[in-house]
């Protein structure tokens, strides 16, 4: 039992550090899911959205307020010296006495011309336009995100291509190398080999910067610090779309559930309610006010404090009825004002249904290209690893020269970097098309 304790212990001490570092190694791996939750955490174009939102949520309450009634209560406290009246007799006197007044009041709009009920009803549509363009934003955003995402995958795929040209280069040249040695090849040909091994590590610098780069960006859109420990986790192979649709059809099903166009239409009408509020200051007015209060005097020796205001208390109830007949004519100039912004409102409209229009054609016709760029490109890579492998296998039995092997080395990595971009591409294209088509991102990412 003791043997077996302490090689218990032992297993233990080797695999805890390994289950350690697994774990660390997948605290620092990002989903796409992942960056899309830190992008909406994060990122200040979506924190502007949800402000926008929030004021527009605050200015609705403060309209809905108003058609409620206004209810004070206050006091004050005076000092009176020299000659002055008796608040209590209103008699003059000349001594130092000390008074105190105590009230309630009401005020109350019955009716405005439904001046208030349009406003609300104006800033009810331009709160939940707010909340749209909140999630066109987002949505906008994620467009950015998922292109950078896989910009870093695909750049990554391109580098760890260029690492394996450079290892087969310089396996040619070390292979060479010997050859030369035993002076069974002219140094003309290790030449030629070391400059394509040159031309490799070229490559292979130019696809890191391009990497760090496109890693760059992608931490600048989550407004994150670089971190070259992070890790991207590969994107799940791209959904095949059942059936074809058009970008016609695809675009009516998107006018009916996409937030630009949503946010938009509320806006436009909005203003419909806007030139109905400014048109009420033409009807009459009817307001309800109430007051009550009471008084207490040094003066009157003869009752306490609470006698006195029981003796002094009064109220009142009034109703004003205001009837405007002419207020200087600027009501026709602000409806005429307001129609414009309404006009102008439906153009925004007509604008972005047009953007969207554009952008699914687009989405389209680039999904339909990157489909076939892949199929093409899967070809050629089949033809040219083949390709490759006769003129290596000849180089090896000395029956081709170096020129045809740099050759066929240079199309077969032109090949490889095609097949990369193009399933890359692919896998892009069809999720911004399924956004198109389900109006979200939703089972996408």
């Amino acid at each position: 039992m003791k043997y077996l304790l302490l090689l218990l212990s032992f297993v233990a001490s080797l695999l805890v550090p390994r289950l350690a570092a697994a774990q660390a190694a997948q605290d620092n791996a990002l989903s796409l899911s992942e960056c899309v939750e830190i992008l909406a955490k994060n990122n200040l174009t979506y924190r502007d959205g949800q402000l926008q939102a929030e004021a527009a949520d605050a200015q609705w309450r403060q309209v809905k307020s108003q058609q409620l009634p206004q209810l004070s209560l206050g006091t004050s406290q005076s000092v009176n010296l020299g000659r002055s009246i008796d608040r209590f007799t209103n008699a003059y006197i000349d001594q130092l006495y000390n008074s105190n007044y105590v009230g309630a009041g009401l005020q109350m709009n019955l009716f405005q011309g439904f001046q208030i009920q349009n406003q609300i009803r104006q800033n009810q549509l331009l709160r939940e336009s707010a909340i749209e363009n909140r999630t066109a934003i987002l949505n906008a955003q994620t467009i950015l995100l998922v292109q950078a995402y896989v910009q870093v995958l695909a750049t990554k795929a391109l580098y760890e291509a260029a690492i394996e040209q450079v290892a087969a280069s310089q396996q040619q040249v070390d292979r060479v190398q010997k050859q030369v040695s035993a002076g069974v090849v002219g140094e003309g040909g290790l030449y030629e080999i070391k400059a394509q091994l040159a031309n490799d590590r070229f490559d292979q610098v130019t696809a890191l910067n391009n990497y760090r780069a496109a890693r760059l960006l992608l931490f600048q859109l989550l407004n994150l610090p670089p971190n070259d420990s992070v890790e991207l986790e590969p994107l799940a192979p791209a959904e095949q779309l059942n059936g074809t649709m058009s970008a016609e059809e695809i675009f009516d099903d998107a006018q009916k559930v996409f937030p630009e166009l949503r946010g938009a239409e509320l806006r436009r009408q909005s203003f419909s309610y806007l030139v109905k509020a400014i048109k009420g200051d033409n009807f009459p007015s009817l307001n309800l006010s109430s007051n009550f209060g009471a008084f207490y005097a040094s003066t009157n020796a003869n009752l306490d404090y609470f006698q006195q205001l029981n003796a002094t208390r009064n109220g009142g109830l009034s109703v004003g009825l205001n009837i405007p007949l002419m207020g200087r004519w600027v009501t026709r100039p602000r409806v005429a004002s307001a129609r414009v912004q309404e006009r102008i409102a439906q153009n925004q409209l007509d604008l972005t249904r047009q953007q969207l229009r554009q952008a699914i054609e687009q989405a389209v016709l680039d999904a339909n290209a990157a489909t076939d760029r892949f199929s093409a490109a899967q070809s050629q890579l089949e033809s040219l690893t083949m390709s490759f492998s006769m003129i290596e296998s000849r180089l090896n039995a000395g029956t081709a020269n170096i020129f045809e092997y740099s050759l066929a080395k240079a199309n077969l990595a032109r090949a490889q970097a095609n097949a990369i971009r193009s399933r890359y591409e692919y896998q892009m294209r069809q999720r911004l098309l399924q956004f198109y088509r389900q109006g979200g991102w939703n089972g996408v990412l």
